[in-house]
């Protein structure tokens, strides 16, 4: 029996619940380019608004869990900048929305051109770091 390039190759989408659209929809009208993951107990939304590359986590039961922005460097908080670049320059920034609060991911390299993940609340204090 022969099989067709087209039936080995073809994505098969993932029926997207509606209420996980819905909250999407809710909380980013503007959301464009939006592709969809089904991780354990939650979706996973990789889109754009105003070509700025977001990702959101919602429930199984509709609850949006967190959502990331992507950031340059310039556009991280005073503060934010400020303890980075104790630790080394920065790469890149990442705000984190959740329940508990707003928080910043930030790549820095250091002189020595190694990696680390940094993470820290909304004023500022290193919450943990990571190499990479």
């Amino acid at each position: 029996m022969k099989i067709s390039f087209a039936k080995i190759f073809k994505s098969h989408s993932k029926a997207i619940p509606e209420i996980i659209i819905h909250t999407l929809s809710e909380h980013f009208p503007d959301a464009i380019n939006i592709e969809w993951e089904q991780k354990k107990s939650s979706y996973e939304a990789i889109f754009y608004v105003n070509d700025v590359e977001h990702i959101a986590q919602i429930t199984d039961s509709g609850i949006l869990k967190e959502y990331k922005i992507n950031l340059w460097p310039n556009e991280l908080p005073g503060p934010i900048q400020e303890e980075s670049h104790k630790l080394g320059e920065i790469m890149n920034g990442i705000a984190i929305y959740r329940e508990d609060g707003l928080f910043y991911e930030v790549i820095v390299r250091d002189t020595q051109l190694n990696r680390s993940v940094v993470l820290f609340n909304h004023d500022a204090v290193l919450l943990s770091t990571r190499k990479l």
